[in-house]
């Protein structure tokens, strides 16, 4: 086994790096710290071949990004999105940090950055959203079809040139969010047709590993208490390996390992030194001692037929019945849904959005002068509480955008037809 060592870090100050990102097209593996970007050649055994402190990098707390690529980075958090020209890092997007796709699986595809998933708001998310460079902000993604996959989380996910495959991972209790449920489904998205297909359920339960790294297009390998797993989500084949000293070492690789001209390069940290470490793929394969090879998941198309025939009919059913109350806000002991989903409020938000409703529900509409005065305060000239009441509105709207999985406006904001000095604010009619 060929061993590269490197010391990324001074004896002067020793930080572990927060993420890295590895371009193949030039081989250099770039590396986050806090205040700089360090970047090294594969090429020439892992050689600095810069390093560029980040002048106003404490504009931001980089530990809560990641790399996109070599020059950007997104928030985990969601919303932002940074980039780095020279020595100097800066915001691009114009959202904010809505926090409700956290640990969601991003990508980037035909140059879009794409998030999938995550959680927020006491809800898994099971929808699409991509950076848009026009607007500088995040729109949904839109799919054709009727298959959408269950709100879970800690799924395996598979990404090829274009599908998306998402398997296993837990559900949460609707009404306990501290109990789960294992999800035994493996979906399939589909780039070109936008849509999703139920492949079939999992032979046996699989989640999320943290050093699952991609072994050729179609194939992932992964860990589980130390045995190894070669998955072929296009072949629907799963074959175990017995744990050994090699793979031990690679399943605890600090950061997630990457394969590069025939050779795989893993993370560990030693004396709170950051190590590369390289094997031949062809002496990891020679390690790998083969236990069984079996179908990762089966497909039942009866069974699968007369499920979505059941549930069209009762789609069908459920919406002759209660067609009034779809993508439509109600109120009910004094909580508002939508689609019979909670919407989250804070107090402040309550408030607000209960003034707009209850006027909007008499085709009424709120008067600018009526929401100053909720945002009155004494401390403040009346510029700064214009802004606050503004920040405040536009805010709320984009949450609930968010939260509505849709591009209108939920509050409207017009001009009166007898004064033009005077606005106007109401609920969008569509959702009322």
């Amino acid at each position: 086994m060929k061993l590269l060592m490197i010391f990324l870090f001074s004896f002067q100050s020793v930080q572990i790096p927060i993420d890295y990102y590895f371009d193949n097209s030039n081989s250099t593996v770039y590396f986050l710290y806090k205040n700089k970007i360090d970047s090294y050649s594969v090429e020439t055994d892992f050689q600095l071949i810069s390093s560029i402190e980040l002048k106003n990098s404490n504009l931001y707390d980089l530990s809560k990004f990641k790399f996109i690529n070599h020059n950007q980075l997104s928030s985990k958090l969601g919303g932002y999105v940074l980039k780095i020209k020279g020595d100097s890092i800066f915001r691009i997007d114009d959202s904010y940090e809505h926090k409700m796709q956290l640990g969601s699986i991003e990508f980037v595809r035909n140059d879009t950055l794409i998030r999938y998933g995550g959680y927020g708001f006491f809800q898994n998310r099971n929808f699409f959203t991509f950076y848009d460079k026009q607007t500088n902000g995040w729109e949904f993604l839109d799919i054709n079809g009727v298959i959408i996959p269950e709100e879970i989380f800690g799924y395996l996910h598979h990404i090829t040139n274009n599908k998306l495959f998402i398997c296993g991972g837990y559900k949460l209790d609707k009404f306990k969010n501290d109990i789960r449920y294992k999800n035994d489904d493996c979906y399939e998205f589909d780039f070109y047709s936008k849509k999703w297909k139920v492949l079939g359920s999992l032979n046996d339960h699989i989640e999320k590993m943290k050093n699952s790294f991609l072994y050729n297009n179609n194939t992932q390998i992964t860990f589980n208490n130390g045995d190894v797993y070669k998955l072929n989500f296009e072949s629907n084949l799963i074959e175990s390996f017995s744990p050994n000293p090699v793979t031990k070492k690679i399943e605890s690789s600090y950061f997630k390992p990457f394969i590069h001209k025939s050779q795989l390069h893993y993370f560990n940290i030693q004396n709170d030194l950051l190590e590369i470490k390289s094997i031949s793929l062809k002496n990891f394969e020679v390690s790998l001692k083969k236990k069984e090879v079996r179908n990762l998941y089966e497909t039942s198309y009866w069974v699968y037929s007369a499920f979505f025939t059941l549930i069209a009919i009762s789609i069908t059913v459920i919406f002759l019945l209660i067609r009034k109350f779809i993508n439509k806000i109600i109120k009910f002991n004094n909580v508002y849904y939508y689609n019979f989903t909670r919407i989250p409020f804070n107090s402040s938000e309550e408030i607000l959005f209960d003034i707009l409703m209850n006027s909007s529900k008499t085709k009424s509409k709120v008067s600018n002068r009526v929401l100053i005065d909720i945002f009155a305060d004494q401390s403040l000239d009346y510029g700064t509480i214009t802004r606050k009441k503004n920040e405040s509105i536009n805010k709320l709207n984009e949450k609930l955008k968010i939260l509505f999985k849709t591009n209108k406006n939920i509050i409207i904001r017009e001009y009166s037809k007898i004064d033009r000095r005077e606005i106007n604010y109401s609920i969008n009619p569509y959702f009322i």
